[in-house]
């Protein structure tokens, strides 16, 4: 019986149907499906909520959560989790300015590490591709805004550190560290989600049917639970160390003032 769940290279339902009408090299066309995909799901979702808001009744302004669980009352919780996150490393002015950046990496690595739980799907993180330009984009805006907030000799300043005779040591670490931030953020995003769904492909797939037979459902179940943990792991912890360069590159040193 062939893979339902799909590592590199498999079979997805999307990426069969793509590959019939564009000519991507091998591979990428299943990136690129489930990559719209996981973006048109967001937007759904977004939508319903949005439209929820038009049945508010005057002078509530929506302050008053629905009754039942619906994409708003999920939305409104998700929001306020993720803007307490970053308002708790940065100042208020700057997580209005960062909160849309942190939130939709968090929103979109969450529904696409999901995706791979679902038999005959990919998830796009599966891929360091993608990862990497998530990962280029923190880089670019942290070091962009690190470099408004102090200038260009006032960063470099702040990544010397404050004992002069170590300073070009600390540089050199510095700067080399700054270089690895994207690739780090990037493998181990792959890594970690390449191999939980190596584990659960293994346990749906792979196992000799009487070993099947006798575990049942039952510990493909406690995999496919562990799968769901790992996905808003894994999406937290980008989120959070991207939000944690951020901060390290806008904080001004009081020396610097």
């Amino acid at each position: 019986m062939s893979s339902m769940f799909a590592l590199s290279g498999g079979f997805t339902w999307l990426g069969s149907v793509v590959s019939e009408y564009l000519h991507f090299p091998h591979g990428q066309e299943v990136r690129f499906a489930h990559s719209v995909l996981v973006m048109v799901v967001i937007l759904i979702v977004a939508v319903l909520a949005r439209m929820s808001l038009k049945g508010v009744p005057e002078g509530r302004d929506g302050l008053i959560p629905e009754a039942n669980l619906r994409p708003r009352n999920l939305l409104e919780l998700y929001t306020e989790s993720m803007y307490n996150m970053v308002r708790g490393l940065l100042s208020k002015e700057d997580s209005q300015r960062f909160f849309p950046l942190i939130a939709g990496i968090f929103l979109y690595i969450f529904v696409s590490n999901i995706m791979g739980v679902i038999p005959g799907f990919s998830p796009p993180t599966d891929h360091v591709n993608t990862n990497l330009g998530m990962a280029l984009l923190v880089f670019l805006t942290y070091n962009y805004y690190g470099i408004k907030r102090q200038g260009i000799g006032g960063y470099i300043k702040h990544m010397m550190g404050p004992v002069l005779a170590l300073a070009p040591l600390l540089l050199l670490i510095e700067i080399i560290g700054h270089i690895v931030r994207p690739l780090s953020l990037s493998i181990r995003l792959y890594g970690n989600m390449s191999g939980d769904h190596l584990v659960l492909d293994i346990f749906m797939n792979r196992l000799p049917e009487f070993v099947s037979a006798i575990m049942g459902w039952g510990i493909p179940v406690i995999f496919l639970g562990l799968g769901i943990f790992v996905s808003l792991i894994q999406a937290y912890v980008f989120s959070l160390l991207s939000l944690v360069y951020i901060a390290l590159a806008v904080d001004v040193p009081d020396d610097h003032h």
